[in-house]
């Protein structure tokens, strides 16, 4: 339980004169009047309002009404935090990158088509930041040779098992830095187990291969 409490009075030269019989209410930000929640004056004739907040649900930031200005009530100009502070209590456009640790919000938190082209900054998401996976040529075994790297004498396919499980198939990348033809020949799926396959097409004037395989997960 959290409790909140306010002392309204009136100044008589240097003494303080208890307000009695003041309607005080919090609201949340766009609440109305009728929507408050009331304070009680503990002890009659003190000034002293109180009120208590069972669930930590409802804790968080308020504005403090009361009816001195109006009978429909009206806002005090006085706030408060009751518990824990809410997303009530920060003002829209308030939390910027630097507020935000790296990983901190992840898929699961952010709602279907919620992020679209014009929310994203040029180069605010680079390749560390999705989740993928890289292999390259040593991760590749021929078909034939069983080697790795495979052997562009023998073989005519190259298998790659991808580290990672994934729900689905994700969008593989495959770079060549030899001369040689590599075509990405098959993907195949087991469960949640992603395999590979790179044709080797003609070979010019490449020793043995060299590439890249890029996994990016959607």
């Amino acid at each position: 339980m959290y409790k909140f409490a306010i002392s309204y009075y009136s100044m008589d030269g240097n003494v303080r004169k208890p307000q009695s019989g003041v309607e005080v209410r919090i609201l949340r930000p766009g609440q109305s009047w009728l929507e408050g929640q009331k304070l009680i004056e503990t002890t009659p004739n003190s000034g002293y309002y109180e009120i208590a907040i069972e669930s930590e649900a409802k804790c968080g930031f308020y504005e403090i009404w009361d009816n001195l200005g109006s009978p429909n009530g009206k806002f005090s100009g006085k706030t408060c935090t009751i518990g824990k502070l809410d997303a009530r209590g920060l003002q829209n456009n308030c939390i910027y990158t630097n507020h935000i640790l790296d990983g901190a919000v992840t898929a699961t938190k952010i709602a279907k088509e919620a992020i679209g082209e014009e929310h994203l900054q040029d180069q605010l998401l680079t390749l560390s930041k999705l989740q993928h996976e890289i292999q390259d040529q040593k991760q590749g075994v021929g078909d034939i040779s069983q080697a790795s790297p495979a052997s562009f004498g023998k073989d005519k396919v190259i298998t790659h098992v991808l580290d990672r499980e994934y729900k689905i198939v994700p969008h593989i990348v495959l770079n060549s830095y030899c001369d040689a033809i590599l075509y990405i020949s098959d993907i195949k799926t087991e469960g949640d187990m992603i395999t590979v396959q790179i044709g080797i097409g003609q070979v010019f004037s490449a020793a043995e291969p060299a590439y890249k395989l890029i996994a990016l997960a959607f």
